[in-house]
Formats: structure tokens, sequence, C-alpha cells
């Protein structure tokens, strides 16, 4: 992947894959904030570890894990909000969603299970 954001990259790919309305245009930009707090989130993770000191020195679970848990939580319910799952496949019958494979596209660079 290049340098993009993965947010940039997300929107991308669902702006080459559907035509959004005005209103829909603003949902896909709070998605994408969400997705730039999550990879923040994730590199704080990377960078402190799983379990931090506090200030008196006990060990706990890094503050970032379930902040990155409600941001991914928050991720799904604005892609949801947008209507993004497949028009020929009903919801949670374990077929991944437009947005799904948009995101992957974007995380991992892969279209149609094939590197690009």
């Amino acid at each position: 992947m290049s340098n993009a954001t993965l947010s940039a990259e997300f929107r991308r790919a669902v702006l080459d894959e559907f035509d959004l309305e005005a209103h829909e245009l603003v949902t896909l930009e709070r998605a994408c904030s969400v997705l730039d707090q999550i990879e923040g989130l994730e590199n704080d993770v990377k960078t402190r570890g799983v379990i931090v000191r506090g200030v008196r020195g006990s060990l706990y679970p890094n503050p970032s894990l379930k902040e990155l848990r409600a941001a991914e939580t928050s991720f799904l319910a604005i892609v949801r909000a947008l209507g993004l799952q497949d028009a020929d496949m009903a919801p949670g019958k374990g077929s991944p969603s437009a947005a799904a494979r948009a995101m992957n596209r974007a995380r991992w660079g892969v279209r149609n299970g094939r590197a690009a």
C-alpha cells in the first residue's frame, strides 16, 4: 500500500464502487474519520504494547484497546448506515459486504481475492 492513509484508501475504494448521494458522502466522511482514529489507536498499541504501566508503576491493559473496540463498533455502525451491503445478498448470510471488500482492498491491496 502507498503512503496514503487507510481512510483515504477506503474513501477511494467506496467511491470507485458506488455512486453516493450528498448525505451519504457526509456519512462516508464520518466513517473515514473513525478509520483515522482506528489507525491512531492501532499505532499506539503497536508502540506502547497491550500492557502499559500506570502512573504508580502498576500494569494495566492499554486504554487504547477499549477505545479501539469502541471505534471499530462505531465504524461498522456507520458503514451499515451507508447501506453498502450487496443488493442481492441478505445481510448476516455470511457474505462479505461491499464495504468490507472495499476496506480489505484499502488495507491489504486485495481485489477480488487477488493481490492488487
